[in-house]
């Protein structure tokens, strides 16, 4: 398994996002990147 890290630099950005979350972060992170990639979410 490879690691990533990850680099916020809008703090208020990421504590938005961290009071939505409803699961651990990593999965968080998975399922946007899921999203992205089939089209469903953000910009093409």
């Amino acid at each position: 398994m490879k690691k990533y890290l990850l680099l916020i630099e809008d703090e208020r950005l990421w504590e938005r996002f961290k009071e939505g979350i409803e699961r651990d972060i990593n999965s968080e992170i998975i399922d946007l990147i899921k999203k992205r990639v089939q089209g469903k979410g953000g910009k093409e």
